[in-house]
């Protein structure tokens, strides 16, 4: 049994997306592990509440709290000065994780959380071995669609091929890669911002999870509502997701099919956008801007919906990906970055990535076929549900981090 310390920005208990990684994996690592995780004093509440109740699931697990001093982040507001406050929270982390192992053994540490290879951690400076990620970062818009993005998105996307070359906004980046035994990716993309030389020391594996209860459940409550021929999004309308191509690709479709609907649920800067766009297309009936829902709400949506339609040009592991599969959704996305590892050709259909005209057109063909093969649908939702359950169990996180362990120990 190994000791195990774990950097963990975000970790929270009964949680979905980066809180919910930080849980799952300390939880999974912890049933073979002794475990030591350093988190921000926000979570404690909800961790400390959640020890009290379920004491005897922990026991392998001791928790760390450290936060930026309120007079380096009274800026900070939300998502606001994010960024910043993560890179001096892991100054924080690393001064705290020196405590630590001033009076405890640790084996090795991990930087869990939060995982994006252009931001830096000081894990890697401990004195015990490291594994770093899963990592995020080289997924980016692609070129061939840079046309439709704004000025701001397009400098995001400018400083992300720099970052690959120049890491700017990670000057640690090439030591951090040197240092670490072990890193962990979460698609090609991201592998291949690794310089070669270190490649041979990392694995590809999405970050998110799920309980075997949750998908059980899910797929129990989506086979007892009888799904429309309606089309859900469900994310941030921010550009770089371009939920506008799933608008035009719907206005295509149901200009002959006047009993389908398309339902975008989520909120955000795009808004605004999409509404005039729907207007122009005189959609205003059949595409319906439902703004952001509770959790529970837009899950019955989803469960109520033919498929889910996600254009976003660049992702991790979204975990509305894993929900549409819990909830047997055929899929239609663009084959690239975390859609490429999670989206499989029998789960959904996967969008090569062309010019943006392309793009619709094809995604228009592929919402048609879904119409007109409903047994294709069912095909492709049913081996999603299968696929999720399989290949993305919490516990199978736990399962490749012991065999890295042994590789790192051989």
């Amino acid at each position: 049994m190994k000791t195990i310390l774990i950097s963990a920005y975000a970790c929270e208990p009964n949680k979905g997306s980066e809180p919910g990684v930080g849980w799952n994996w300390m939880k999974e690592i912890a049933k073979n592990n002794k475990v030591i995780v350093i988190t921000r004093l926000n979570n404690k509440n909800i961790i400390e509440d959640e020890l009290k109740f379920n004491s005897n699931q922990y026991n392998n697990i001791s928790f760390y709290y450290c936060d930026v001093p309120k007079r380096l982040s009274f800026w900070k507001k939300g998502q606001r000065g994010l960024h910043l406050y993560y890179f001096l929270w892991q100054i924080e982390c690393y001064k705290l994780s020196k405590l630590i192992m001033k009076n405890i053994k640790v084996d090795i540490a991990l930087g869990l959380t939060f995982g994006n290879m252009w931001l830096p951690t000081f894990m890697y400076k401990l004195p015990c071995k490291f594994i770093w990620g899963p990592l995020g970062g080289g997924e980016g818009v692609p070129t061939k669609l840079w046309g439709k993005l704004p000025i701001k998105q397009k400098l995001v996307e400018i400083i992300r091929i720099i970052n690959k070359y120049l890491p700017l906004t990670n000057i640690w980046f090439y030591s951090i890669c040197k240092k670490s035994d072990y890193i962990l990716v979460r698609t090609n993309d991201s592998f291949n911002c690794i310089p070669k030389k270190y490649r041979s020391k990392c694995d590809i594996i999405i970050e998110t999870g799920v309980s075997v209860e949750e998908c059980e459940e899910l797929n129990r409550r989506a086979k007892e509502i009888e799904p429309k021929y309606d089309f859900i999004f469900i994310g941030r309308l921010v550009p770089f997701k371009m939920a506008d191509i799933a608008i035009k690709a719907f206005a295509n479709v149901a200009k002959e099919n006047s009993n389908i609907n398309f339902h975008i649920v989520g909120d955000g800067p795009c808004l605004n956008e999409y509404k005039r766009l729907i207007e122009r297309l005189e959609m205003e009936r059949q595409i319906i801007l439902h703004g952001e829902l509770d959790r529970n709400d837009a899950l019955e949506m989803l469960m109520s919906s033919k498929a889910f339609l996600f254009p976003s040009a660049r992702e991790g592991g979204a975990w509305v990906l894993f929900e549409a599969m819990m909830c047997s959704k055929p899929i239609i996305c663009l084959d690239t970055s975390g859609m490429n590892v999670v989206v499989t050709n029998e789960t959904g259909i996967k969008i090569p990535v062309n010019d943006y005209d392309k793009v619709v057109q094809d995604f228009s063909i592929a919402i048609k076929e879904l119409i007109d093969k409903p047994d294709n649908a069912l095909y492709r939702g049913v081996n999603g549900y299968d696929r999720v359950k399989s290949e993305f169990e919490w516990k199978s996180k736990g399962k490749f981090i012991s065999e890295i362990i042994e590789k790192i120990y051989e």
